[in-house]
């Protein structure tokens, strides 16, 4: 039987990237993306919002920044941390394959979004 794990997202950058390096010096960069989803009148509905992090090529994603309209490809992982209150906690993210910019910058319809409107 063939299992397959693949998450495809096409969405605005929501917060700048991050880039850290692991203790052993291995980059990584994560960011979060807004996804849409319009009725079928299309009236726009919530926006859902994706964390992401690239273990490939991270150094090279470590320049986006907030408004880019980006297209992920990766695959579902969902892992549990202990916060700083000592209570375990689950996060889902896309580990990415491939990541593609779109649009840079308040080229986009989110570069325009007010700050105060980004729910975290």
């Amino acid at each position: 039987m063939i299992n397959i794990n693949q998450a495809i997202i096409a969405g605005n950058v929501v917060k700048n990237a991050e880039l850290r390096y692991t203790k052993t010096g291995k980059p990584v960069t994560t960011f979060r993306v807004a996804t849409n989803r319009y009725t079928q009148d299309g009236q726009q509905e919530n926006a859902q919002y994706h964390n992401v992090v690239c273990w490939v090529e991270a150094e090279n994603y470590a320049g986006l920044m907030r408004g880019d309209f980006v297209v992920v490809t990766g695959e579902l992982r969902t892992r549990k941390y202990k916060g700083t209150d000592n209570i375990e906690r689950y996060i889902t993210e896309i580990v990415a394959h491939t990541v593609t910019i779109a649009v840079e910058g308040n080229k986009s319809n989110f570069g325009n979004m007010a700050e105060e409107n980004v729910p975290f």
